[in-house]
């Protein structure tokens, strides 16, 4: 967050964001921003709210999806070039 070219102008945020560690704990806080990262979301309004409504215990990270077999996928033996003897 402070990462940015005027720093300054985030602190407002930092010290609502500590201000969090210190109701909530801050393995709970690192649980939601680390949600909230997943989803590509910076804000500390959604990080507050994800807390107080406990979103953060029912709801699971998001997974990675397995591989699958795609429909079109041919095998190796299909591309191999075929040299005249």
């Amino acid at each position: 967050m402070l990462e940015h070219p005027l720093p300054w102008t985030k602190m407002r945020q930092v010290y609502r964001l500590l201000g969090l560690v210190r109701r909530h704990g801050a393995e709970a806080v690192d649980d939601a921003c680390r949600r909230a990262l997943d989803a590509e979301v910076i804000d500390v309004g959604l990080i507050e709210r994800m807390l107080t409504r406990g979103a953060g215990a029912q709801l699971p990270l998001i997974p990675k999806p397995s591989p699958t077999a795609s429909r079109f996928v041919r095998a190796a033996t299909d591309f191999t070039v075929r040299r005249p003897s």
